[in-house]
C-alpha cells in the first residue's frame, strides 16, 4: 500500500479509520442506521497518488478527449467526450478493478468477490486473472453469454441468481470468508463499493482537466450507485485546489428519478421504482450517500432521462461514436441541463462515455 494513505475517512460523519476493509462503509454510521462510504485520505498532496502502489495494470487509464460533433452539441456550448470505453475491456470499470483488486493482493487475499451486471464483470475478472486472484462473480441469469463467456475464459466463477438482492447476499456471506474480499456493494440501505476502486478513478478527473488545459465549468456522467461519480468527483477537486479555481458542477444522470426525488425531499435510503431497460448498467432502485454529496458539493443536478437513450445512441453512432445505453444517456441530459438553463453559451462541457456497446454481442 502507498505510504502516503493516512487512513480511511467517512463522507458521512468524517470519523477516521486505519487503512483496512471496512466493506459495509463506515461502521458508525452503519450502526446508526445511515450508512455511508468510506474514503482515502492522503498525507499532503495526493494528485499522482494513489492508494496501491504496484498494483497490476491492463494499461487502462489515459483515455482520449475529443469535441463532440457541433451538431450534437447545444448552440454556443463547447462539448467534449471523456472516451472511458477505450480501456482495456471497454469501460471505466477497468481503473476500478486496478484499485479493488490490486487491494485484494496487497492484503494477501486468495479473491475477490463480487455482484456485476456486466461490465464490472469482465473487468474485475481480468485484473484478477492478471493479479492471480481467483474471482467469484454473481449476476443474474439474463447476464449475456458473450460476458459470461469472456468471465470463463479468465478462470472466474459464475454465479448465477434470480434477482439483486440474491446477488449482494451471496456476496455478503461470502465476504465473511477472510480468504475473499468483497469489492462491490453488499449492504442495505445502499454503501457502495470498494474505496479502493472507488479512489483510482481519481485520475479521471485529473485527466480532464489536464487534456482539456483547464477546468470546465461542467461535468456529465451516467449514475447509479455513485463510485464513478465520487471518483471523478475526488479527482475534479483536487485539480480545483491545486488551481485555486472553483471546480465544476457534476451532473448526475439517471434514467428514472432516484437522487432527483432525493433532491425533492425522499430520504436517501429509500427504495425507488423505475424503468432501466435502454440502460441496465446504471439500473437499480437505490441511491447513496456518495452521489448526493458529490451534487451538495459541486452544486450540479440530477437528471433523470427516461425517453430518448435509442435516439442519442444511434446519433452519436452516425457520427462515429459507438456507446452502450448507459453512456448515450448523457447527450439527451446534456440537452436538458441547456433547456434548463443549467448549462449557457459559452460554458466548457464534458461528457463521460462509460464503456462500448460490444459486450453483449
Amino acid at each position: 500500500m502507498n505510504d502516503r494513505l493516512a487512513d480511511l475517512v467517512c463522507i458521512r460523519c468524517g470519523r477516521s479509520y486505519p487503512v483496512a476493509d471496512h466493506t459495509a462503509g463506515c461502521p458508525r454510521c452503519l450502526e446508526q442506521g445511515t450508512p455511508a462510504n468510506l474514503r482515502c485520505r492522503y498525507d499532503g498532496d495526493s494528485i499522482g497518488e494513489l492508494a496501491v502502489r504496484g498494483a497490476r495494470t491492463l494499461g487502462e487509464g489515459s483515455t482520449p478527449l475529443f469535441p463532440l460533433p457541433a451538431e450534437l452539441a447545444p448552440d454556443g456550448v463547447a462539448v467534449w467526450v471523456k472516451n472511458e470505453s477505450a480501456n482495456p475491456t471497454g469501460s471505466h470499470k477497468d481503473r476500478f478493478s486496478r484499485g479493488a483488486v490490486g487491494r485484494a493482493a496487497a492484503a494477501g487475499y486468495e479473491s475477490v468477490v463480487a455482484a456485476s451486471s456486466g461490465n464490472a464483470a469482465v473487468s474485475l475478472a481480468a485484473y484478477a486473472a492478471a493479479h492471480g486472484l481467483g474471482c467469484d462473480l454473481a449476476v443474474t441469469h439474463d447476464v449475456p453469454e458473450p460476458i459470461a463467456a469472456a468471465v470463463r475464459d479468465t478462470g472466474g466463477r459464475l454465479h448465477l441468481f434470480d434477482t439483486a438482492e440474491q446477488r449482494w447476499d451471496f456476496v455478503r456471506e461470502h465476504d465473511a470468508d477472510p480468504e475473499r474480499l468483497a469489492v462491490t456493494n453488499h449492504a442495505r440501505p445502499v454503501v457502495g463499493s470498494s474505496p479502493f476502486g472507488i479512489d483510482s478513478m481519481r485520475p479521471i478527473g485529473w485527466e480532464i482537466v489536464e487534456e482539456l488545459g483547464r477546468i470546465p465549468e461542467h461535468v456529465l456522467l451516467p449514475t447509479a450507485r455513485g463510485d464513478l461519480a465520487f471518483g471523478v468527483h475526488l479527482g475534479l477537486r483536487e485539480m480545483a485546489r491545486r488551481r485555486e479555481q472553483p471546480g465544476p458542477r457534476i451532473h448526475l444522470v439517471e434514467p428514472f428519478p432516484r437522487l432527483a426525488a432525493v433532491l425533492a425531499g425522499a430520504n436517501v435510503h429509500d427504495s425507488f421504482a423505475g424503468d432501466a431497460t435502454a440502460t441496465p448498467s446504471i439500473g437499480g432502485d437505490s441511491a447513496t450517500v456518495q452521489a448526493l454529496q458529490v451534487l451538495e458539493e459541486t452544486g450540479g443536478t440530477a437528471i433523470a432521462i427516461d425517453d430518448g437513450v435509442d435516439q442519442a445512441r444511434i446519433g452519436l453512432a452516425r457520427n462515429g461514436i459507438l456507446l452502450e445505453g448507459a453512456s448515450a444517456i448523457v447527450l439527451p441530459a446534456l440537452h436538458a441541463a441547456y433547456d434548463r438553463s443549467r448549462i449557457a453559451p459559452g460554458e466548457t462541457a464534458v461528457l463521460l462515455a462509460t464503456a462500448h456497446p460490444f459486450k453483449g454481442l
